[in-house]
């Protein structure tokens, strides 16, 4: 583990992509002897594509891709997975929801315990709630998810839906080359199914929890999720690809 890719969506997000991949910038990872940050703008209609262009060209690891239409996060995703080259890969959204210095605390127990894959887990600290509906809504999702995951993996998932996913690089990208799904957060229930059937050797992958803050932003400023909308079409994608054929 000497690399980590840092995969950063961005749609419309020039109040925040600058600042957020500066803070990126400065953290130091364990185990990390070199980053790249692949940021990919999905045709924002602001000037995300102007910054996130400047920064590349400031910085030789960072690079700039944008969409020439809107693909949605998921395949905005998807995208940026293949074209990255770390021994480990982790989704990083452009705004300060998260916290990238935690990042570390993925780092710190995938290598402690010889792990496949690390989820962030949102649910495992005192973290503030906005929406209700959201908060109420990731918990069923995910304990819906579990239903079909946990039998396989033999690991809870507390939080399904978190960005904070950290993944070895040579298995995602054979799995975000199979990612088909193209609605707005359907990233995370079609690549947990997926992680969950992935077999090396015969075997499942080995699975593990990271507690880590969350800082929400509200509508007004920017938040893209609509829990009812967004939630039905999460469960139908957890069927989905739990139930189907779709690996």
């Amino acid at each position: 583990m000497e690399k980590l890719s840092i995969i950063i969506p961005a749609y419309n997000e020039e109040k925040t992509v600058r600042k957020l991949v500066e803070k990126v910038i400065a953290v130091s990872f364990p185990f990390i002897t070199s980053k790249e940050i692949i940021i990919i703008n999905d045709a924002s209609r602001d000037k995300t594509g102007e910054i996130i262009n400047n920064l590349a060209s400031t910085y030789n690891f960072v690079f700039a891709y944008s969409n020439k239409k809107n693909l949605g996060k998921s395949q905005s995703v998807r995208e940026g997975i293949l074209k990255s080259t770390g021994d480990v890969v982790i989704i990083q959204d452009a705004d300060f929801e998260y916290e990238p210095a935690e990042i570390a605390d993925l780092l710190t127990l995938m290598n402690s315990k010889n792990l496949d894959v690390v989820y962030g887990n949102r649910f495992g600290k005192n973290n503030k709630v906005i929406y209700i509906k959201n908060y109420i809504g990731n918990k069923v999702l995910s304990l819906l998810s579990n239903f079909f995951t946990y039998p396989r993996i033999k690991v809870w998932i507390p939080d399904m839906e978190v960005c904070y996913k950290l993944v070895k690089g040579n298995i995602v990208r054979e799995i975000a080359a199979k990612i088909v799904s193209k609605s707005r957060f359907g990233l995370e229930p079609e690549i947990t199914a997926k992680l969950s059937r992935y077999k090396s050797a015969g075997k499942h992958l080995k699975f593990g929890i990271v507690p880590i803050s969350y800082y929400p932003r509200t509508l007004a400023e920017g938040k893209h999720l609509h829990a009812f909308r967004d939630g039905i079409q999460a469960l139908k994608e957890i069927l989905k690809f739990n139930l189907g054929s779709n690996r």
